[in-house]
């Protein structure tokens, strides 16, 4: 007698097929993701950096203001008493 074999392959092996090829998939997802993403920044790269400058801009110069205002604090000249109705000469 003659059996005929299953034209499917094992069930380990389309798993393993499977896996194999939702691998693939993603990878090729995330590689069209990452190009998606550099075809943005390279299109539209200016509408980023710009204001990143400004507010890198306006952190280096808060930081800046503090160390002046820790200067003046310390300062010998800044640091008498205001007359009434005077303002500080640094902010």
């Amino acid at each position: 007698w003659w059996v005929p074999r299953p034209q499917l392959p094992p069930a380990r092996v389309a798993a393993l097929a499977a896996v194999l090829y939702r691998g693939v998939v993603v990878g090729s997802e995330a590689a069209a993701f990452i190009m998606n993403l550099l075809q943005v920044v390279r299109d539209h790269w200016v509408h980023v950096l710009v204001p990143m400058g400004f507010v890198f801009g306006y952190y280096l110069d808060r930081k800046n203001d503090e160390k002046l205002t820790a200067f003046r604090n310390k300062s010998l000249l800044y640091k008498r008493e205001l007359k009434p109705n005077e303002e500080v000469t640094w902010k």
